[in-house]
């Protein structure tokens, strides 16, 4: 993609509130009509959702089958490059560290608590797991709102 048109594509998606959550709530549903997309957003009615379809069309990031369903075509740009999909799940990409961090604190309290490093190795990796597991908090709420 060149950069003219990932500006482009962050500037009117996922600068533009409605559209991201549009495009949010098809990367979780794989597949949607208008009316889905309304009643799941909550929006005023199927015509709002269905401009905004039209315009994430427009962007390559769904399309639109002859039975009037749109299909997302998943792709990474703005505060998505931080976040991994898998399936249904949207998780932000610090989950992983906070996971190796934990298992780190874990194995070090099991397995060499007699070690003379003991102690800063369990500090390094509680600190570690702390932020991590922060960050993925903070991450996890941006998306909610």
């Amino acid at each position: 993609m060149k950069e003219s048109e990932r500006e482009l594509l962050e500037k009117e998606i996922a600068g533009e509130y409605n559209t991201f959550r549009v495009y949010l709530f098809m990367l979780r549903s794989k597949r949607a009509s208008p009316t889905q997309v309304q009643k799941g957003l909550a929006f005023s009615s199927p015509n709002l959702a269905q401009h905004h379809l039209e315009k994430l069309i427009r962007f390559s990031l769904v399309d639109k089958s002859y039975d009037g369903t749109y299909t997302v075509i998943p792709k990474s740009f703005g505060v998505l490059r931080f976040y991994s999909r898998t399936g249904r799940w949207i998780v932000p990409r610090t989950v992983f560290s906070a996971i190796a961090f934990g298992i780190l604190a874990l194995g070090f309290t099991i397995f060499v608590p007699e070690h003379r490093f003991f102690w800063v190795a369990l500090a390094i990796s509680l600190v570690g797991f702390a932020f991590s597991a922060w960050q993925t908090l903070q991450f996890y709420k941006l998306l909610r709102k």
